[in-house]
């Protein structure tokens, strides 16, 4: 498992393959985590979770004080991506209901019926397609940690 990086240690990575104009571009980041964090560069899903929730300006870009935020977010959506990974059994990068039904104590919801599962379960579809998408799953454990935190 990767080490998490000291402040100087981020900083040396990303001037490392900053081109020079102290911004990254999701090319550069990926190949710095790759570099860096090998294990986390095959996770596309998490790298690119973590890039948009880095981006707090929406420039498309990553500055230093983001970058630092970066590494850390994508451990959160590696851990992530590896318990949907968990719960998506037939491995077709999506959770249908019965996926979610029969892995729902992975998310800590061990205490529904069927029909309080189906509504949670809706409830985290939001764009109502009958699955759950990474995206999807990532709001919702967001927001799910946020109100024990």
């Amino acid at each position: 498992m990767a080490r998490h990086l000291s402040k100087d240690e981020c900083k040396k990575l990303f001037q490392q393959f900053d081109n020079g104009n102290g911004i990254l571009s999701l090319a550069e980041i990926d190949r710095a985590i790759i570099h860096w964090y090998p294990e986390f560069g095959t996770n596309r899903q998490a790298m690119l979770r973590a890039f948009k929730a880095a981006d707090s300006n929406k420039s498309g870009f990553v500055e230093l004080k983001e970058f630092c935020h970066l590494i850390e977010l994508l451990y959160y959506y590696n851990e992530l991506s590896d318990l949907f990974e968990q719960l998506d059994k037939n491995k077709d990068k999506r959770i249908s209901f019965n996926e979610f039904k029969k892995g729902h104590e992975l998310i800590g919801q061990s205490n529904l019926d069927h029909e309080d599962l189906k509504k949670e379960f809706n409830r985290i579809d939001t764009n109502h397609g009958g699955y759950i998408l990474f995206d999807e799953f990532c709001i919702y454990m967001a927001k799910k940690r946020a109100r024990h935190n």
